[in-house]
């Protein structure tokens, strides 16, 4: 059995500034809290909170470089 989480999405909201925050735990993520959970295997979904825009490949791509 792998150590990688099932198949669910974490959706986030991305605030100005480049915050991000996850409404089901309702904490604000650093960089490196997104970059640690992605490298886990989490998918994860980021939304622009203002916009509705979906914002992933813009934020996701960065922190795995």
């Amino acid at each position: 059995m792998s150590g990688k989480k099932s198949s669910s999405i974490l959706h986030l909201k991305r605030y100005v500034g480049c915050r991000l925050f996850d409404p089901k735990s309702q904490v604000y993520l650093s960089a490196e809290e997104l970059e640690r959970l992605i490298r886990q295997g989490i998918r994860v979904r980021v939304r622009e909170v203002e916009t509705g825009q979906d914002v992933t490949d813009a934020v996701v791509r960065p922190n795995l470089q």
